[in-house]
């Protein structure tokens, strides 16, 4: 057997999180061993090797051709609202083209500006509403009130299907809500994205969130967008808090 990478090593060899390969490794997409009292996960080249040719084309995200891996939570960064709603159009469109079914969060003049742009791509929009394949909402004055309505939608009206979820966390500001608040929320999405079919990009606007909003966002997601470019983040490190 090969020399057995340790998660750290692992997860270096293949330029993703810690929490990546723990959830791709609980959801069985990828082989790892149990080693010592603690269980630790162990694993090998060759496996990483084999799992990185079966993955190489990822899921597309819509925006710059770019291909992410399944289980994303990406933040996206713009500078003003043409570009910020053109990539959320985008990155919609491409799941929906696909069967997805898709969660917008937004203000209400962004939804609207969203859903002219999936119309100009002719998607029937109405009957894609009317079949719940799309949901939209301004978003709740509490995170309790937020994460049940998330919830209650992807468990029941979005199960089974390929899910994209948009926040353009503007709405989150319009709301009332502070920094801590929206660091709550993004940390709790990091422990929804377990299973598969699942793509988060939570939009901020520079213009409204500011050096602190983005580090914040920098520190809760594992890949960033900003102009066309995706990285992983140098700041996420798993589940916060």
């Amino acid at each position: 057997m090969d020399k057995l990478l340790t998660i750290k090593e692992a997860a270096a060899f293949l330029k993703v999180s810690e929490m990546s390969l723990r959830r791709w490794t609980n959801s069985g997409k990828l082989k790892c061993y149990r080693l010592g009292g603690n269980n630790e996960r162990r694993f090998t080249r060759q496996d990483l090797e084999e799992y990185l040719r079966g993955d190489a084309k990822g899921v597309p995200l819509g925006i710059s051709g770019k291909q992410v891996q399944d289980s994303s939570h990406i933040a996206h960064f713009y500078n003003d609202i043409d570009e910020g709603v053109t990539a959320g159009v985008a990155f919609l469109s491409t799941g929906l083209f696909r069967g997805e079914g898709v969660l917008i969060f937004s203000t209400a003049d962004r939804v609207g500006q969203i859903l002219a742009g999936l119309h100009a791509l002719e998607l029937p929009v109405e009957k894609l509403q009317r079949d719940g394949l799309i949901v939209v909402s301004n978003g709740y004055s509490s995170l309790g009130e937020q994460l049940e309505f998330t919830m209650h939608i992807l468990k029941n009206c979005l199960a089974g299907k390929g899910f994209r979820l948009l926040g353009d966390m503007v709405w989150a500001i319009d709301k009332g809500w502070n920094l801590s608040e929206i660091t709550q929320l993004e940390t709790r999405a990091n422990k929804v994205l377990t299973s598969n079919n699942m793509i988060f990009l939570c939009q901020y606007d520079l213009g409204r969130f500011g050096a602190d909003g983005a580090m914040m966002a920098f520190d809760t997601h594992g890949l960033t967008v900003y102009r066309g470019q995706v990285q992983p983040s140098p700041y996420f490190t798993g589940l916060r808090g």
